[in-house]
C-alpha cells in the first residue's frame, strides 16, 4: 500500500510551484516570486535581524514565520518539512526511482558516509555568517531549487555556483539515495541541530549566560556553537533523542522480520533494527508504516490512530504559520545615528504607503539620504507596509520639514518630440493627490503614456504634489490628461510583461494652463542631470583636470538611465577617472573628468566602447555585466576650468 496522502502532498506544493513559473504566460501582469514561502531564506534572514537588526532583501514576515513554524514542527512532529513540503526532497525521491529501475544505485559506503555529512553543516555556517554580516541572502546564489525554478535566469543567481549545485543534485538523487539531501542541504542541516534539543538547548542557555557575565558575544558565536553541536550529533551518534515526541515504533512480537519496511524507507533507514526509529534521518513519512504487510507492526508512538498525524500537522503548521504572518510586522531596518543633545526630546514622523520602501536596500537607499539632513537621527522601516517612522529634533527641523526630505522630484520624458514635428509644447500645472514616491510616479508615467499628446512631466513637492505636464494641444487636453490621470486602473505595457497597475490619484480642481514654452526650452527642462563623483575627487584642483566632453544620446533615454551606475562603478576602475556627469545643452552631453597625470583620453574611450562592463559588488568584489550602451565618444578634450558643472 502506497502512503497516497504524501504523494499528494508533495505533488501539491510542486503543483504550487509549476503554477508561479507558468502564469505570466496566460497573466502578463503576474511576476513570478519563487522565494515568497523560503523558510530558509526566512530564518536565514532572522540571523541578520538579530545580527544587525536588519532583515534580508525580499525576505518578509511570511517566509520568516513559515520557518519558525518549520522549526516547531521539527521540536514537536519531526522533519515534516523534508518529507512533505522540500521541492528538492521530493524531485530527487522521484528521480531516485528511475535510478532503481535502472540499476545504477550505489551505496555510499560509511566509512565516507559520516564525514560527508560534515559538509551540509559548513555549508549551513557559511550561509547564515554571509547573510548575517551582509543582510544578503547568500544562499540563493547557489539553491538548486531557485536556480532551476528560475531557468537560472536572475541577477541573485550566481552560475559557476549555481550549474554545479543542480548537476550535483540531479546525479546524486539518480545514483545515491537523497545525495543533496544527506550532505549538502543546509535546510536539512538546520533541522537536524534542533532535532537533538539537548545540545541545542545547552548552547543557547550557554550564550544567554555568557553576555548576562559580560562576554558580549555576537549572534555568530551562537550559530557557530548550534552548527558544531548538530554535527557532533550527527557524526558521532546520528540520533534523535527528546525530540520529536513521536516516533516510529515496531511491534517486535507482530513483526516477521521480512524486511519489507527497510526497502520502502527513503532515507535507507534499516527500520527492521529498531524498536524506536530515533535514526537523525528519520522524518516521520510514514511510508514504512503504510508498506508493512501486517497490520499494527510498525506504528507512531504505539499508537494506531496517529497514521496521519503528520499530514495533518504539515497543513496546520503552514495555515497557523500563514496566519501568524498576517498578524505581525518587523521593521526592515532600524538605524539610529549621533545626537548632538540628548537633552533634546525627538519626535516621530510616521508615513504609510511609500511604494518604494520594498526591501532592504531600498530602506538603506533611504536612510543614507536622511543621514545628511540636519535635525534627522533615527529611521526605522516597515517594508511589508511601506511605512517609516522618522526620528527628528523638532528645536531643529519641523515634521512638514522632515516629510519633505522624503520627496523626490521627477523628471520624466514619456514621449520624445520627433525633429520638426512642433516648435512649441503646451504647459498645464496641477496639485495631485496621491503622488507622492517614485513608485507613484512610476505608475503616473504609464497613465499618461496612454494619452498619445503627454511629451512628459515633473513634480515638485507641494500638498497635493505640484505636477508640470508638457503636452500637444493639438492630440489632448487639459480635461483628458486629468480624466486619464484619475482613471482607476492602467496597463503597463513593459518590454515582456503587461502589468495591470491600481491608481488612486486625485487632481486638485482643474489645474492651470501656463502657456507655450518652445521646444528647445522643453528639451532642456525634461533633461535628467545625472552626477557621480568617484576616486577622490574633490583633492583636485579643477585647475589640473581635463574633461571628455562628447554627445550622448543615451543620456536622454529613461531605460538607460538605470544602467548609469554600472557604467559610473565600471569607470572608477581607472583610478584616473573621476567624474561622470550628463547635461543638456543643444543635445544631451557626457562629460568625463580624468586626471592627464595618470589616465588620457584615449584609455577614458576605450572603457566606454569595452563589450562589458566590470562592476563592483563589494570590497575586491566584481563582475562582468553586458555593456548596455551603444557610446561613440567622438567629442573634444577641454580643461575642466573651462566649465561650469555645478554637483
Amino acid at each position: 500500500m502506497k502512503n497516497k496522502i504524501r504523494l499528494v502532498l508533495q505533488s501539491l506544493f510542486l503543483g504550487l510551484i509549476a503554477y508561479v513559473a507558468i502564469r505570466p504566460i496566460f497573466d502578463p501582469s503576474y511576476i513570478s516570486d519563487f522565494e515568497s514561502y523560503c523558510p530558509f531564506g526566512g530564518l536565514a534572514s532572522l540571523g541578520s535581524k538579530l545580527n544587525q537588526g536588519t532583515m534580508s532583501c525580499n525576505m518578509s514576515e511570511t517566509q520568516l514565520m513559515i520557518g519558525i513554524g518549520l522549526i516547531i514542527g521539527v521540536l514537536l512532529i519531526g522533519k515534516l518539512f523534508c518529507s512533505y513540503v522540500c521541492p528538492i526532497g521530493s524531485i530527487s525521491e522521484w528521480l531516485g526511482k528511475i535510478g532503481d529501475k535502472l540499476h545504477v544505485r550505489l551505496t555510499i559506503p560509511q566509512k565516507l558516509d559520516r564525514p560527508l555529512r560534515a559538509l551540509k553543516y559548513i555549508l549551513l555556517f557559511a550561509v547564515l555568517y554571509i547573510t548575517m554580516t551582509t543582510s544578503e541572502l547568500f544562499c540563493k546564489e547557489f539553491d538548486p531549487y531557485f536556480a532551476s525554478a528560475n531557468l537560472f535566469n536572475n541577477t541573485d543567481i550566481v552560475l559557476y555556483f549555481a550549474i554545479p549545485a543542480f548537476i550535483i543534485t540531479i546525479l546524486g538523487a539518480v545514483f545515491f539515495k537523497l545525495f543533496w539531501c544527506k550532505y549538502l542541504c543546509p535546510m536539512g542541516a538546520l533541522s537536524n541541530i534542533f532535532l537533538n534539543v539537548v545540545g541545542a538547548g545547552a548552547v543557547i542557555i550557554l550564550f544567554v549566560l555568557a553576555n548576562v557575565l559580560g562576554a558580549g558575544l555576537s549572534y555568530v558565536w551562537l550559530i557557530a556553537g548550534l552548527v558544531l553541536a548538530g554535527m557532533i550529533n550527527e557524526l558521532g551518534f546520528m540520533k534523535s533523542f527528546l525530540s520529536p515526541v513521536p516516533k516510529i515504533t515496531r511491534n517486535e512480537a507482530n513483526c516477521t522480520d521480512c524486511n519489507f519496511c527497510d526497502t520502502k524507507c527513503p532515507q535507507n533507514i534499516k527500520i527492521s533494527q529498531y524498536a524506536k526509529v530515533d535514526h537523525i534521518d528519520c522524518n516521520l513519512c510514514t511510508d514504512c508504516v503504510y508498506s508493512c504487510p501486517r497490520r499494527n507492526t510498525l506504528t507512531i508512538s504505539k499508537k494506531k490512530n496517529l497514521k496521519y498525524l503528520s499530514p495533518v500537522m504539515v497543513v496546520v503548521l503552514v495555515l497557523l504559520s500563514l496566519g501568524a504572518a498576517s498578524q505581525i510586522e518587523f521593521t526592515t531596518i532600524a538605524e539610529k545615528w549621533g545626537h548632538p543633545d540628548p537633552s533634546h526630546k525627538l519626535a516621530v514622523y510616521e508615513q504609510a504607503g511609500l511604494k518604494n520602501v520594498k526591501c532592504y536596500g531600498s530602506s538603506m537607499s533611504l536612510k543614507n539620504t536622511l543621514v545628511s539632513i540636519d535635525g534627522i537621527y533615527g529611521l526605522d522601516t516597515y517594508a511589508k507596509s511601506h511605512t517609516v517612522k522618522i526620528y527628528y529634533d523638532p528645536a531643529v527641523i519641523s515634521g512638514k520639514k522632515v516629510k519633505e526630505s522624503l520627496f523626490t522630484p521627477i523628471k520624466q520624458e514619456i514621449k520624445r518630440i520627433k525633429p520638426g514635428t512642433v516648435d512649441s509644447v503646451a504647459v498645464w500645472e496641477a496639485g495631485i493627490y496621491g503622488l507622492f514616491d517614485l513608485i507613484d510616479f512610476n505608475n503616473l508615467f504609464y497613465s499618461l503614456r496612454e494619452d498619445d499628446g503627454v511629451y512628459g512631466f515633473e513634480t515638485h513637492y507641494g500638498e497635493p504634489v505640484l505636477t508640470t505636464v508638457y503636452y500637444n494641444p493639438e492630440l489632448t487636453s487639459p480635461q483628458k490628461i486629468k480624466k486619464q490621470i484619475e482613471k482607476e486602473e492602467v496597463l503597463a505595457k513593459k518590454a515582456k510583461t503587461v502589468e495591470k497597475l491600481e491608481l488612486d490619484f486625485k487632481v486638485e480642481n482643474n489645474g492651470v494652463n501656463k502657456g507655450f514654452i518652445s521646444a528647445a526650452d522643453y528639451k532642456k527642462k525634461i533633461f535628467r542631470i545625472y552626477d557621480r563623483v568617484f576616486n577622490d575627487y574633490k583633492k583636485y584642483s579643477k585647475e589640473n583636470l581635463s574633461v571628455l566632453v562628447f554627445p550622448m544620446p543615451e543620456a536622454a533615454s529613461p531605460q538607460l538611465r538605470r544602467y548609469f551606475s554600472y557604467l559610473t562603478s565600471h569607470l572608477s576602475a581607472d583610478n584616473g577617472i573621476i567624474r561622470f556627469s550628463t547635461r543638456f545643452t543643444n543635445v544631451p552631453t557626457a562629460f568625463i573628468y580624468f586626471d592627464p597625470a595618470q589616465t588620457n583620453a584615449e584609455k577614458v574611450k576605450a572603457a566606454l566602447v569595452k563589450p562589458t562592463l566590470t562592476i563592483f559588488t563589494g570590497d575586491n568584489q566584481t563582475k562582468e555585466v553586458a555593456n548596455p550602451f551603444h557610446i561613440k565618444p567622438n567629442g573634444k578634450v577641454v580643461k575642466a576650468g573651462e566649465l561650469d558643472l555645478d554637483i
